[in-house]
């Protein structure tokens, strides 16, 4: 496991402070403009209260067994998506900047 780390530093000294600059650079403007829209697809979505229908029995319709498949579920996957994509730009960018 050293050995592994040692290589991969070796491996990070040997690229150029200019070029870590500029990939650090560039994950940063990816990462802001992944956060503004992970803002908006938030905000696009419903709150929680909408599911008010449960306490009557009515959560037992179409609409609610389809929820994955309409546009709330899409807004769901999107904002995970996003998240895990700022998550790796954060990682990379620290990884870069560490050598």
């Amino acid at each position: 496991m050293n050995s592994l780390a040692l290589n991969f530093t070796s491996l990070l000294a040997e690229i150029s402070y200019e070029v870590r600059t500029n990939v650090k650079i560039a994950f940063a403007i990816l990462m802001v403009i992944a956060s503004i829209a992970i803002i908006v697809v938030i905000m696009m979505q419903k709150g929680t209260n909408d599911d008010v229908g449960v306490i009557s029995g009515s959560s037992e319709t179409y609409y609610g067994k389809n929820k994955e498949r309409n546009k709330e579920g899409v807004l769901k996957k999107i904002t995970l998506g996003l998240f895990v994509f700022i998550l790796v730009c954060a990682i990379i960018s620290f990884v870069v900047g560490v050598a």
